[in-house]
């Protein structure tokens, strides 16, 4: 079983997107900002994290990019979601090393194909 952190402000998102790791037999951690979402990173060692990238205060591409510059987690598998997904913001995860970058709401499908390119 995997362990996978879900960074969201929105608590829908949050209880949606658990609901489908845990019925599919994966462990959920959750945080409701980047600053939270980056301290269960450095202490919780989670196999994956699933970055919001509209939050408040520092968006989830600005988390993205510290959690590059930071030791010992610079090489977390992230997955970015969004209600926006564009090229450009598509190509610009990709630069930062993102596993993938999927459509909010998520579906159950797009996250489970997430989870299988990364062998988690």
């Amino acid at each position: 079983m995997s362990r996978i952190l879900v960074v969201d402000d929105d608590s829908m998102a949050v209880r949606m997107i658990g609901f489908i790791l845990k019925k599919s037999g994966h462990d959920c951690l959750s945080a409701s900002s980047g600053a939270q979402g980056m301290a269960l990173l450095k202490s919780e060692n989670p196999d994956l994290m699933l970055l919001d990238v509209e939050m408040p205060g520092e968006n989830g591409f600005e988390v993205l990019e510290a959690l590059r510059r930071e030791s010992g987690i610079s090489d977390a598998k992230v997955c970015l979601m969004s209600g926006t997904v564009t090229d450009d913001l598509r190509e610009r995860a990709e630069k930062l090393g993102t596993v993938g970058f999927i459509s909010k709401p998520v579906s159950a499908q797009e996250l489970m194909q997430v989870l299988s390119r990364t062998e988690i």
